[in-house]
């Protein structure tokens, strides 16, 4: 079973981060990655989706990754998971994705970072990890849980870049207790002009993230690196964009920022070269 091309240049709009990582992949498994990036943008816009709709889409998402746990499967990604599982793959995590778009899709908020984290590596942290299931024989915790944080780090970049479209659209995935301790109420923060000790939170957000993936790669192992490769690549092309967002939040929030493709294309073949 292979993916049509409608639905890869859907998920992986060519020049897109999401390209390059799949560009990385070998290319026996980029119907894989591919895959598990069309279940993404799928929930992506399920959440995004009129209430009554998108509720019924995750209940058909629901019932869809039961069908792939029984061999079933009827969209077309999940068929190519189910085609391409050539060992037991525990699929019932996907479930936990679902999870994090039903929390979407509510408008959830979260009061700490351990919350927030738990959240971002729910979604698409899961999602990276299963690639692993594929990408290397017989992965080790070690590797499912660094392809988890990377799928963490990478929304949460996506997250502060996003800042101020989801405040708009009522979504505020910043911790309370930080805005608390800060006396910043979220009124406030749908005006044009923040107040500098947020600025001074978005700075420090940035560079805690940073550090985090710095640390990450610090501890993997060479083989680690190797069976990671396209996820690393993914999640250095998010902090090249988190450095951007650092500089100046307010200006990089206010419209969505996209790096330039030659950035693109060096920073994703710098990373894949240093991962081989």
């Amino acid at each position: 079973m292979m993916l049509d091309r409608s639905h890869i240049t859907r998920a992986l709009p060519p020049g897109s981060m999401r390209y390059f990582a799949w560009l990385y992949t070998p290319a026996k498994y980029r119907d894989v990655i591919a895959a598990l990036f069309v279940i993404e943008a799928e929930l992506h816009d399920s959440a995004r989706a009129p209430h009554e709709v998108a509720h019924h889409r995750l209940q058909w998402w629901r019932e869809e990754i039961d069908q792939l746990i029984a061999g079933k499967a009827r969209h077309p990604a999940t068929q190519v998971l189910q085609t391409h599982a050539t060992q037991f793959i525990d699929f019932q995590p996907l479930h936990t994705t679902l999870l994090s778009t039903a929390q979407e899709l509510a408008n959830a908020t979260y009061e700490t970072d351990a919350e927030l984290v738990h959240y971002f590596q729910g979604g698409l942290g899961i999602l990276l990890a299963t690639t692993m299931h594929y990408l290397t024989p017989n992965p080790s915790s070690a590797t499912l849980d660094a392809a988890t944080q990377l799928g963490g780090f990478i929304r949460h970049a996506e997250v502060i870049r996003d800042l101020r479209q989801d405040l708009h659209q009522g979504r505020l995935l910043l911790p309370l207790a930080q805005l608390d301790a800060l006396n910043i109420d979220y009124e406030v923060l749908q005006s044009s002009a923040w107040p500098e000790p947020f600025v001074e939170l978005l700075k420090t957000r940035c560079a805690q993230c940073l550090n985090q993936l710095n640390t990450l790669k610090n501890s993997l192992l060479s083989n680690e690196k190797k069976a990671l490769r396209p996820l690393l690549v993914l999640a250095e092309l998010h902090a090249a964009l988190l450095h951007q967002v650092s500089t100046d939040p307010v200006t990089y929030t206010q419209q969505r920022l996209e790096l330039k493709p030659l950035s693109k294309l060096w920073t994703a073949w710098r990373t894949a070269r240093m991962a081989r």
